[in-house]
């Protein structure tokens, strides 16, 4: 074979794999290496039988140290894209994964209320996370998946009376370049609060040199994974495991307490299957209900609602951005 028909032939087998999903097989089939002290030339001349038994040693040191079940399939999963020969030659680490996977306990997401979303969004904002509230709001709005709210730019905000579409559409949406369910969707922001205070932080990126490239949330996921967690332990929910997701399925749960049909939420929020919608706003119900809130906490939110607009715009502008110090925040019992 050429090298133009191998590299071509390599170039074809990747393009199977999304880029991020790549990234993450070599991740982990690196860390594998790492921790069994070989280097790939190396593992290449070995047994598949010794090569199975290094592999269960590593999955059971994930497993005693904690690490998630995904990392040890992320690793088995590297493992064969860089070494095909060994699909079907690793059954002592299958066997530990299916032992893994049936012995692990899933933590289900609770989607977020709306009046304990803005006691999240509102102590970001105190705090100097500006991006990040804002994030909270349109997530919640817009149902919007993590992957899908990051990668949003200024140009993907189409503006009251924008006219690239002309005059058939008056109010705010978002393009979504990329998404779960395909490429270049869309979605109309509902509440014509989040609409200005999201105005309001564009006209804040734009002051600050932002470009139409330019995110409209200039952070990472786990970055708002873990100020989220923060958040939660400040104002006394800390025990109840609130994830980004929380956001896009409260959204669409409140929205369907509110009266919008399963058919509306689903298009919405771009689901692909009747089923899986139904079920995760029959979920969503459910997970809320199972979580005690602190009763000045769900007050407090009360109250945001009512001022949010003002209180929010306020802090945008008032408030110096974050410094990476500990949330520390307490509320009057009342």
């Amino acid at each position: 074979m050429s090298s133009a028909a191998a590299s071509s032939s390599a170039f074809l087998r990747a393009a199977v794999y999304a880029p991020a999903t790549f990234r993450t097989y070599d991740k982990h089939y690196h860390l594998f290496l790492a921790f069994s002290q070989l280097r790939a030339q190396r593992l290449k001349l070995m047994r598949p039988s010794r090569i199975d038994h290094l592999l269960c040693m590593y999955i059971g040191h994930l497993h005693s140290t904690g690490r998630p079940y995904t990392n040890a399939l992320h690793a088995l999963s590297g493992l064969v894209y860089h070494h095909q020969w060994l699909r079907e030659k690793l059954p002592e680490a299958r066997l530990r994964l299916r032992g893994w996977a049936r012995s692990k306990q899933t933590t289900s997401h609770p989607p977020i209320s709306w009046e304990l979303l803005l006691v999240f969004a509102l102590t970001m904002a105190q705090h100097g996370y500006h991006a990040e509230a804002v994030a909270c709001l349109l997530s919640f709005d817009c149902y919007l998946r993590v992957s899908e709210m990051l990668r949003i730019r200024l140009l993907d905000v189409l503006l009251p009376h924008d006219a690239r579409v002309g005059s058939a559409h008056t109010g705010m949406a978002v393009r979504l370049p990329k998404t779960k369910t395909g490429l270049n969707q869309w979605v109309s922001l509902r509440s014509q609060r989040v609409s200005t205070i999201l105005l309001t932080w564009l006209r804040h990126r734009r002051r600050a040199g932002a470009r139409d490239d330019d995110c409209v949330f200039p952070f990472s996921a786990d970055h708002f994974r873990h100020l989220i967690r923060r958040v939660g332990d400040s104002i006394g929910v800390g025990s109840i495991p609130f994830v980004p997701h929380s956001f896009r399925h409260g959204g669409a749960t409140t929205d369907f307490l509110r009266g919008y049909t399963v058919e509306q939420i689903m298009y919405r929020g771009r689901w692909r299957g009747m089923e899986s919608a139904r079920r995760y706003i029959q979920q969503g119900r459910a997970l809320m209900m199972a979580h005690r809130l602190p009763p000045q906490v769900h007050r407090q939110g009360q109250l945001y609602n009512t001022v949010l607009v003002s209180v929010l715009t306020r802090l945008l502008s008032s408030v110096p951005s974050a410094t990476p110090v500990p949330l520390r925040v307490r509320f009057n019992k009342h």
